[in-house]
């Protein structure tokens, strides 16, 4: 374990201490959350049988490390690699070049992602209950599915997509409290 420099506050090449205990460790006490985490681990068993463990790093990258959740009071971050980035903080929630999109599991499954730049996509959820629902069913088929199909390059918008401004998350009236 280490611990960034402070010039590495904005933006740290590795995860460190701090990435894990303010980013990750938090989030294991939401019991849904804590579920589909141990569900991901169940699932990286299979994945690399099936010579799909990309697919599932796919997930882990845009909901663990850097997942937007909405809620009543608008976008907030759940997301460890977010979290422990004040520049990655301020451009997922804030920044125009940022593509927020509305959680699709086989839409995220074929996208790719920058581990060198601030991320380009986001996928924004409703509620941890609802990410866990999304990802309890067999992913067999959606493996198929996106070995199948071409990848999404980073910041990529396919046909129907938002531009992902930044009333795309603004709270809704009437809308249910999420968990966070």
């Amino acid at each position: 374990m280490w611990l960034r420099k402070p010039e590495e506050f904005d933006d740290i090449v590795e995860p460190d201490l701090f990435h894990d205990l303010f980013g990750h460790v938090p989030l294991l006490f939401d019991p849904v959350f804590a579920d589909y985490m141990q569900a991901f681990g169940a699932g990286g068993l299979k994945a690399d049988g099936m010579d799909a463990l990309q697919y599932l790093a796919r997930l882990y990258w845009y909901t663990v490390e850097f997942g937007l959740i909405r809620t009543p009071q608008g976008l907030r971050i759940y997301g460890a690699g977010i979290l422990s980035s004040g520049g990655e903080v301020e451009h997922s929630l804030h920044s125009p070049l940022a593509r927020r999109i509305g959680f699709n599991l086989p839409r995220l499954l074929r996208s790719r992602y920058r581990i060198d730049d601030y991320q380009s996509t986001y996928f924004v959820i409703d509620s941890f209950q609802q990410l866990f629902d999304a990802t309890a069913p067999d992913f067999t088929p959606l493996y198929a599915q996106a070995a199948a199909s071409p990848d999404i390059e980073p910041g990529a918008l396919l046909p129907g997509e938002s531009e992902g401004d930044l009333n795309c998350c603004e709270p809704q009236p009437g809308a249910h409290s999420a968990r966070v």
